[in-house]
């Protein structure tokens, strides 16, 4: 519990800019087109604005995450180290 209180303000930090860059990533690297592919043809359709903004949503919150969990082990690391 000790561990949480001294670092809580580094680990909302790393949770906010891990949101921050994973909508960032989301918005230049997630397509906007749906591709249906029936035998040899395909098929392309453009996703609707509340499809896309819950996929950005997706990738931005599981970034997030990510960036927050990667964060706790390297400073829990480093704390049972300074012990």
């Amino acid at each position: 519990m000790k561990f949480l209180k001294e670092n809580e303000m580094t680990l909302v930090k790393a949770l906010i800019y891990g949101f921050i860059a994973g909508v960032y990533y989301s918005i230049l690297f997630v397509s906007q087109t749906k591709v249906y592919v029936n035998g040899n043809t395909r098929t392309f359709q453009e996703k609707s604005i509340f499809e896309y903004i819950v996929e950005v949503l997706q990738i931005s919150v599981s970034v997030s995450i990510g960036a927050t969990v990667l964060l706790g082990i390297y400073l829990h690391i480093k704390y049972l180290k300074k012990r």
